[in-house]
């Protein structure tokens, strides 16, 4: 069942699953998705956590038109729901660029965050090619193109029809004006950071981070993050094989595992 909080006029879905005394577990998509990212994942989870899958404004089912909006609007809307629901010691798991949102809102808990967190698939040394679908999906005439683009890399040999009809039908559906405003805001992140590493590094005293990822498939990309990981002991590179950037649908249960024994 899908439960709503308004903020304002926004309304705000979420859906739950576990035992409403369990630790909270706050599960975050990227933008162009929602809740239905999860839908193999939530359950595992349940076993030892109450599990929410949060949609980001205007990502509701009704795709309420709520204005234009940015990625520090959707990091004070889970601001909100995590009071509104008064959540304490609440983990967190995020996936691809809504883990800008995941680790702006750790910085602004301060205190209150528990600590340590789980991104997964998240592009931590963006190449210039990736660079260039960000900026033509910013533009009406090209994001058309540059979201296929975006979907071919992502989903390039794998015939899992979870992770065919998730781009195909449901990532589609939130159209482009969805699209170019999500390009918009990952290329402000990557201009104002570099990259997540960065990001994350402002945050290195007090928020460890587990990288739970896919792709990209090379092995200097899994090398790469190894090696930050030797320097920079906050941060845990978990590879787990598969062929897309959806490691939640296409690979759930090595998610799930990866997960619960992070936050044990």
């Amino acid at each position: 069942m899908i439960k709503t909080l308004t903020r304002g006029t926004v309304p705000l879905e979420y859906v739950e699953y576990g035992d409403a005394g369990a630790p909270p577990l706050l599960l975050l998509h990227g933008w162009a998705q929602d809740h239905r990212l999860f839908r193999h994942l939530a359950p595992l989870l349940a076993e030892d956590h109450r599990v929410l899958c949060l949609n980001f404004r205007g990502h509701d089912g009704r795709l309420t038109d709520v204005g234009d909006f940015t990625a520090d609007d959707l990091a004070e809307d889970v601001l909100e729901v995590i009071d509104r629901l008064e959540l304490e010691d609440v983990r967190m798991l995020s996936t691809s660029h809504g883990c800008w949102v995941n680790i702006e809102v750790h910085d602004r808990l301060g205190a209150r965050s528990i600590g340590r967190t789980v991104v997964v698939d998240w592009l931590m040394q963006p190449f210039e090619g990736f660079h260039t679908l960000i900026r033509e999906g910013c533009a009406p005439e090209t994001v058309v193109a540059a979201r296929r683009g975006l979907f071919d890399e992502w989903t390039e040999g794998t015939d899992n029809i979870d992770v065919i009809d998730h781009v195909n039908r449901e990532m589609t559906w939130f159209g482009e004006r969805m699209w170019m405003r999500a390009c918009r805001e990952i290329q402000k992140s990557y201009a104002e950071w570099g990259d997540p590493l960065k990001r994350m590094t402002r945050l290195q005293d007090g928020l460890r981070v587990r990288h739970v990822y896919s792709q990209p498939l090379a092995a200097g990309y899994r090398q790469f993050q190894e090696d930050f990981a030797r320097q920079n002991p906050w941060f845990e590179p978990v590879h787990i094989p598969g062929r897309t950037h959806f490691p939640t649908l296409e690979s759930p249960a090595a998610v799930a595992e990866a997960v619960r024994s992070f936050y044990a």
